[in-house]
């Protein structure tokens, strides 16, 4: 019976012999894979933080153009405004210089 207790351990110590080489050459074969996998992490961190700042650069430069355009409009908005006091101003300025006319007719007579 005691020969079975050292078979029983000889075959533990084998199954744990081959699991450690089993597991040794996973690893071996797996290696350039995993290596493969942080390159392309890499790159693709690489390529996303490149992206970012194009997006903030053009944040950025939109930025910009709105504020341009704000200012365009208020110039557009100022001009319209003007020259809609344009026909207001013209009977105004008739009225004062005709008022003036009759007064200095007034005062020559």
């Amino acid at each position: 019976m005691e020969w079975i207790g050292w078979l029983s351990l000889a075959i533990v110590i084998a199954g744990l012999v081959y699991f450690g080489v089993s597991a040794f050459s996973t690893f071996k074969s797996m290696k350039p894979k995993i290596d493969r996998l942080k390159e392309a992490q890499s790159h693709i961190q690489t390529q996303t933080d490149k992206i970012k700042g194009e997006t903030d650069e053009l944040k950025v430069h939109q930025e910009q153009i709105m504020a341009d355009v704000d200012h365009a409009k208020q110039a557009v908005t100022l001009t319209v405004n003007e020259a809609k006091q344009i026909p207001n101003n013209a009977v105004f300025l008739a009225k004062t210089t005709m008022d003036s006319v009759k007064n200095n007719k007034t005062a020559n007579s």
